[in-house]
């Protein structure tokens, strides 16, 4: 179960939207904003996330949205013909969709993943006490002395992200201290923050119930102190290689957020060497710094690389698009055609724009194929690319 009622306390206005190329997607400043828009769109009312209320449609909040911002559009333009029978035994409206509001909807779909699941205090235990666990260093509420400080503080922080930002900041002397003691830093497994956190939660007693909530991560931002920590000298300005690191937009990144910050940990160590190689100190984050970049990491994968413009075409072509958008305005029989000429639109202007003008035609098209008999052309997310291809070929030929 996601936990919900702590993402709307922390909801903020989307902002300014930022961070675009030709193929990238301008990611909202809070993705969670979309919550609101899938609420106002009616998609609540046959689906829920995260709870065990009966709906129509699947839970998305056990579904794990993968892939581009284009996947993620071929899946809800797939999934056109069974909500169309729910619309129409319902007696609802389509609802439309703005390019920007396309872009906020497929992002809080992806983002649902990042919130994670909550954690599990008896693995936290085994990992906190385990041979060269933190309770070799570290006590929880009070016992015997350590060396490291009482972690029953971090008990007032909700947000996992915070415990490992606290772990990131205090690695230089962690790892000093460990190599003194002959005993090897820790590694953390994709679960393995969040259970630590809850076991935290639970031992740190009824004296710390107060709970501090952290934004749960601007992508933006995150892409600001990305290069502002010196990341991008090894990895380029836009995470995607170019300073000898590897293009972290290819890279494995597990999910959810937390599962991010335990690997970015596991690579620290190698990491340090390279920074120092380069004059750079070890980072240090502050307030919601961490979650900022694990956000931007997050999206990286999100943006869609451009497609093949002869490909495209064949998309085109072989979904029968040409069908009702064909250049000349008519048919192969020479009967008139209402549908436009898709050359010169604004339809590929972006990948949102693509997306929120298929979907809005979808009840129309949705009829017209009916009426002749053919299947429903379904699409992947490749086939969204090159087709996007296609369409801006045409339109910059002279």
């Amino acid at each position: 179960m996601k936990p919900w009622s702590a993402i709307l306390l922390v909801l903020i206005p989307v902002g300014a939207l930022a961070w675009q190329s030709a193929e990238e997607v301008r990611i909202p400043d809070n993705p969670l904003q979309g919550l609101r828009l899938f609420e106002a769109k009616g998609c609540v009312q046959c689906h829920s996330i995260g709870d065990a209320a009966s709906h129509i449609g699947p839970n998305l909040g056990d579904s794990l949205f993968d892939g581009t911002f284009f996947d993620l559009g071929a899946a809800l333009w797939n999934h056109v013909p069974g909500m169309s029978v729910t619309f129409e035994a319902t007696e609802r409206e389509w609802p439309l969709l703005s390019e920007a509001e396309a872009t906020s909807l497929l992002s809080f779909l992806y983002f649902i993943d990042y919130l994670g699941q909550p954690g599990d205090p008896q693995e936290g235990e085994r990992i906190f006490g385990g041979s060269g666990g933190c309770g070799s260093c570290h006590v929880i509420g009070g016992g015997d002395q350590r060396s490291g400080p009482d972690l029953a503080r971090l008990s007032m922080f909700a947000s996992p992200l915070y415990v490992a930002q606290e772990i990131w900041n205090h690695g230089p002397v962690m790892l000093a201290s460990m190599s003194q003691l002959g005993l090897s830093p820790p590694t953390f497994g994709e679960t393995d923050l969040t259970d630590l956190s809850a076991y935290i939660r639970q031992q740190a007693g009824p004296g710390l119930q107060d709970r501090l909530l952290l934004t749960p991560g601007n992508p933006n931002e995150g892409r600001r102190i990305f290069a502002s920590k010196g990341c991008s000298s090894c990895h380029g300005a836009s995470a995607r290689g170019g300073g000898g690191g590897p293009d972290l937009s290819r890279f494995p990144l597990p999910r959810p957020a937390e599962a991010i910050a335990g690997t970015m940990w596991n690579h620290s160590f190698a990491m340090n060497d390279a920074m120092r190689a380069r004059g750079i100190d070890w980072p240090r984050f502050e307030n919601s710094e961490l979650a900022d970049l694990v956000a931007f990491l997050y999206f990286l994968p999100f943006s869609d690389r451009p497609g093949d413009a002869f490909m495209g075409e064949e998309v085109f072509s072989n979904r029968s698009c040409d069908v009702c958008h064909s250049p000349s305005g008519i048919q192969e029989d020479r009967i008139p055609i209402t549908a436009p000429d898709l050359a010169g639109s604004t339809v590929a202007s972006s990948p949102a724009a693509l997306v929120a003008a298929m979907w809005n035609h979808a009840p129309i098209m949705r009829e017209a194929i009916l009426a002749e008999g053919r299947p429903w052309p379904e699409l992947s997310g490749g086939d969204l690319r090159n087709l996007r291809s296609f369409l801006l070929r045409r339109d910059n030929k002279p």
